[in-house]
């Protein structure tokens, strides 16, 4: 067994030759590997499988009892280039603790901050919903919107395919989602004080303040939790109480845990459910579905820097729509001034979605419905026949324009994170979120359909 080994920056590249089983398996990534990873920073560890003729599932294991290892310290890895057989391997194991992707270039577009794709990146194909959303959340959170195929003839020439690829639900970040109106994260394991570091906190909060009011804890996979982790979940339970937030855990087995942290969780808001349909039937689902005005406690001034990044929010927005309808815009002079939203009119649509980082805040696209049947044409080759598919094709929309904002922002040297997008059909679920709540405004033309722009705080 021969094993070429590359370090660069806080990456280490494996590159295995030969047949693998359990025996040469440990001469790949081994104890003395994994003590210099620590001191050396390493944060990513990829093994390329190219060179592998075969392999059995006693060595495949092992790789993933390694991976799951350096998972605990905080260090991903990252499988690529297998073939069929092997593949086939990966899909069986009960635990994956690694994510695969399918050749280099995607490992790149994945686990490479500093490396932004020139050209089209597409998911086809690809059945497993969960692992499709996990993808995308990954993708938009860099500032990358995929378009999504289920065929090879919907593929341009020269895009980034990713097919085979997958994120394993086993990850040192805590996974989210967007799922029947509600963000989902997905824990697993033994829940400790490292859960203050595995969960986005900062993302959480983002998508408090764009608008979504039901956040769904999915805790299968957990096997206990200690009173650090019930600190920090505790933590969430009173901040999503100032807007008025349902947050739920399902699956969680009490068995082996305290039932005083329990109740602990339970004064602070949190719901408990046994599974995912007993929650989405229950009444304080509907409930918090069916009413989702938001509360909001604190008002934030535009500051002079929050203006200074306007110009590049605009250009980036402006340039994806005119690049995507062929039509030639004008606009207003912006305005500062405090949110308002014309909730008369029925035949607008709104998205938001919050930033975090170097600035942070949320950006409001409000457009006319007319408009919104020229861009489904571009994204989807028809006009939206359902409500379902108006919210999937402007959902779509908003990730487009802001991914080309995080570029545009990228190239100032302004770095920020992204939430989902939260689609407003009812303007009136939109005004209760940005009242009293001070914005930049500006107004848009295309071909005299109006667009408006909002950059709140």
């Amino acid at each position: 067994m021969g094993v070429i080994k590359n370090h660069i920056g806080n990456k280490i590249f494996y590159r295995p030759q030969g047949f693998l089983d359990s025996q040469n398996a440990a001469e790949i990534i081994t104890p003395m590997d994994m003590s210099s990873m620590e001191k050396r920073g390493v944060k990513c560890v990829m093994v390329d499988f190219s060179k592998i003729i075969s392999a059995n599932m006693n060595a495949i294991r092992f790789l993933n009892d390694i991976a799951e290892t350096l998972y605990k310290k905080n260090i991903q890895v990252a499988f690529v280039n297998a073939n069929n057989n092997i593949y086939a391997i990966f899909e069986r194991l009960d635990n994956v603790f690694f994510n695969y992707f399918e050749n280099e270039e995607v490992f790149r577009v994945f686990c490479d901050e500093d490396y932004i794709p020139q050209n089209q990146v597409v998911i086809c194909c690809v059945k497993d919903e969960q692992n499709k959303n996990m993808l995308m959340f990954n993708l938009v959170k860099k500032g990358i919107t995929p378009a999504i195929v289920d065929s090879d003839d919907n593929i341009g020439e020269g895009a980034i395919v990713i097919k085979k690829s997958f994120i394993s639900k086993i990850s040192n970040r805590v996974m989210a989602i967007m799922k029947n109106g509600s963000i989902y994260f997905f824990f697993d394991g033994f829940l400790d004080a490292n859960i203050s570091r595995m969960f986005d906190i900062e993302y959480f909060r983002r998508n408090l303040l764009i608008g979504f009011k039901i956040f769904v804890f999915d805790m299968n996979d957990v096997k206990g939790m200690n009173i650090h982790a019930v600190r920090f979940l505790s933590k969430l339970g009173v901040e999503s109480a100032e807007y008025g937030a349902l947050l739920a855990i399902i699956g969680l087995s009490k068995k082996n845990i305290q039932p005083k942290l329990i109740e602990d969780l339970e004064d602070v808001g949190f719901l408990f459910f046994s599974t995912e349909e007993e929650f989405l039937n229950s009444e304080e689902y509907k409930h918090a579905y069916e009413n989702s005005g938001a509360i909001y406690k604190k008002k934030r001034k535009i500051t002079k820097d929050f203006v200074k990044v306007l110009p590049f929010f605009v250009n980036a927005t402006i340039s994806t729509i005119e690049m995507m309808t062929g039509v030639k815009s004008t606009k207003e002079p912006p305005n500062i001034k405090e949110v308002n939203v014309d909730t008369s009119r029925k035949d607008l649509v709104a998205s938001s979605i919050g930033f975090y980082g170097d600035i942070d805040g949320a950006l409001i696209l409000i457009f006319t419905e007319k408009l919104t049947k020229i861009i489904s044409k571009i994204l989807i080759g028809e006009e939206f026949k359902t409500k379902e598919e108006m919210v999937d094709m402007v959902g779509e929309f908003a990730n487009i324009i802001v991914g080309n904002v995080k570029l545009e922002l990228s190239k100032h040297d302004i770095d920020i994170n992204l939430t989902l997008p939260k689609v407003f059909d009812k303007l009136e679920e939109l005004q209760d979120i940005v009242v009293n709540r001070q914005g930049i405004e500006v107004k848009f033309y295309f071909d005299k359909e109006e667009f408006y722009f909002y950059l709140v705080r």
